[in-house]
């Protein structure tokens, strides 16, 4: 197999509490002898309100390259104008991020093969970069997220164009891939992810101190806190089951979501990010695992990678009908309502599982590891890499 130099325009930071594709797929892409430019956020002035701890960051190292991973180099670029989905804005921003990327690769001396992208908004950066392929991996329906200041018809359009323009559509559900097909027939199902070390409940030592303090038993949920979660049934939840401890772990985008309910309750802990190295910890300090999510635009082509944190480390999951939970109904609760959400987390805790049981949830688990989706992106990739020799 040969070796091949990714540029990877991420949606979030390397060191972003969010940890998710990007970040399994470019350290699997590391391991396996690849190299990866992992490219963070182009900050503007909004980054200021939607992500100020990531913004403050990022102003520290602007411009800077840094190693993070075996294979994995980050590069933070210099700001970007603001309302990044805007048409005339987009089209600046794309030749400005052009433009430093190129600063970073001849700093590194290094030849684009793959130009990888998780934004919607790309198009105008294709061919910049001087690549060989261009994939865009659709890991959200970003389109679906409502934007100030911009029409959802209108990113829609852009991922459409980058859509019908780039090699590879890799997407990771099967709704979000059935509905790219319409602008690329080559989009793949790339679904999953988990990484069996990490997430080995046999390699836990110890809790972390700030989760062994709350008493059990502890319903957990570990992600962002946004406009995703369902917060009026957590809190509902927690007011019919007041001996249960909820314990909710994770960055607040204050902006987006209301926590004030959550707050005023005793049996519910709200803790701050962990490194996602601490996350294995946590999840094997969950009695059960949650999912409580909205069902929206946006959930409806939602993979929560947490679904697979939960069953590897051998957890019982409840989860709100999310569709591409729906996959796993055979080994996770499903509750559509506060009243049966409650009901679910009182029949997962009377009835712990059995070794037979988590052993069985785990090999679920284990089958959309990162390693098995870098076997796909390896296999996809190599005849297209052939082909522009």
């Amino acid at each position: 197999m040969d070796r091949w130099i990714f540029v990877f325009l991420s949606t979030t930071d390397w060191d972003s509490p969010q940890f998710g594709a990007r970040h399994g797929i470019a350290q699997e892409l590391g391991r396996r002898g690849h190299h990866v430019l992992f490219v963070e956020v182009a900050r503007a002035l909004h980054s200021l309100i939607s992500d100020p701890a990531g913004t403050r960051r990022a102003l520290k190292r602007l411009g800077r390259i840094r190693e993070v991973a075996p294979g994995v180099l980050a590069f933070t670029p210099w700001p970007v104008l603001p309302i990044y989905y805007s048409p005339v804005m987009n089209a600046i921003n794309q030749r400005l991020l052009a433009l430093y990327v190129r600063q970073a690769l001849r700093r590194l001396r290094w030849k684009v093969d793959i130009l990888w992208t998780y934004w919607p908004n790309s198009a105008p950066i294709l061919g910049r970069l001087g690549e060989r392929v261009t994939v865009y991996h659709c890991a959200d329906d970003m389109a679906a997220v409502r934007y100030p200041l911009v029409r959802q018809e209108t990113i829609r359009a852009m991922e459409a164009r980058l859509c019908a323009s780039v090699d590879i559509v890799f997407a990771r559900t099967p709704a979000i891939a059935q509905n790219r097909t319409q602008w690329n027939a080559r989009t793949l199902l790339l679904a999953g992810g988990i990484d069996p070390v990490r997430f080995d409940p046999a390699a836990i030592a110890a809790l972390p101190p700030a989760l062994k303090a709350i008493p059990r038993p502890r319903a957990g949920f570990i992600g962002t806190l946004d406009d995703r979660l369902d917060v009026e049934l957590v809190a509902a939840c927690a007011r019919q089951l007041a001996t249960i401890h909820w314990v909710l772990i994770g960055p607040v985008k204050a902006h987006r979501v209301d926590l004030d309910l959550l707050r005023d309750l005793e049996n519910v802990h709200l803790l701050p990010a962990c490194e996602h190295d601490e996350v294995p910890a946590y999840v094997q300090g969950f009695d059960v695992g949650l999912i409580p999510y909205r069902l929206n635009d946006y959930t409806r082509m939602l993979a929560p990678i947490k679904l697979y944190e939960y069953l590897a480390m051998g957890k019982p999951v409840i989860s709100t009908p999310i569709p591409y939970v729906l996959r796993e109904a055979a080994k996770v609760r499903i509750a559509a309502d506060a009243e049966s959400f409650a009901r679910a987390v009182e029949e997962a805790l009377a009835n712990p599982p059995t070794a037979q049981e988590r052993a069985a949830w785990r090999a679920v688990a284990l089958r959309y590891s990162w390693g098995a989706q870098v076997d796909t992106i390896e296999a996809t990739l190599a005849p297209l890499l052939e082909a522009t020799r």
